[in-house]
């Protein structure tokens, strides 16, 4: 049987190994769950997965320091990380290069949509919302999904173009300070980008979504 995609996950907590290896596999995933923060980094270079699932409270070797390594790496810093913690440190995490930042308790539906997303593809979302950072207030994403359109939020540039390899929303609407927004447009290689400097400005993306 021909596999979904490849994801490898870090996390100290075995029932939360055994549980996701086991929903992950039945949907045709091929999985690799570890404990051990060593043994995820050894992984992840033989593995070449296209998702990196990563726990943040670890012992010994925290998922900061996780996070950090696999930033210094050039092959491994392409693959987008899914962060899932009890903490509440979404900012962190995003400045240390994390696409996406999940609070446990987890709904797989959230989760399972992002694997689809990058391991699939295929997938028609009006919009492509980049921001690398938490903002403090109401979020980009809930004003988009308010006017019903569907959106699929990443927090990293580079998790961004790995999204269009295999996707193709209508809109990519970019939250960032100008500079870096002309610095990265060429880059993101869509027809339709916008810049979004404000909330009201999301309504004006109606046009470019129709």
């Amino acid at each position: 049987m021909n596999k979904l995609g490849r994801v490898l996950m870090l996390d100290d907590d075995l029932i939360v190994l055994n549980l996701y290896h086991g929903l992950l596999e039945k949907i045709g995933y091929e999985i690799f769950v570890t404990a051990n923060a060593y043994q995820f980094l050894l992984y992840g270079k033989e593995l070449k997965p296209d998702v990196f699932i990563l726990d943040i409270n670890m012992p010994k070797v925290t998922g900061w320091e996780v996070l950090h390594r696999l930033e210094k790496d050039e092959a491994l810093s392409q693959v987008p990380v899914v962060v899932m913690s009890v903490l509440s440190d979404k900012a962190l995490a995003i400045e240390k290069g994390a696409a996406h930042y999940l609070s446990k308790p987890v709904k797989p539906d959230v989760l399972f949509e992002i694997l689809e997303t990058y391991c699939i593809g295929n997938r028609d979302h009006d919009v492509l919302l980049l921001e690398d950072f938490a903002p403090a207030e109401m979020s980009f994403k809930n004003r988009i999904t308010k006017n019903l359109w569907s959106c699929f939020e990443v927090n990293d540039v580079r998790a961004a173009k790995t999204y269009l390899q295999k996707n193709m929303p209508k809109v990519v609407a970019v939250h960032l300070p100008r500079g870096r927004f002309l610095q990265i447009k060429k880059e993101l290689k869509h027809p339709q980008i916008c810049h979004l400097e404000s909330y009201e400005q999301v309504d004006e993306l109606e046009e470019l979504i129709k």
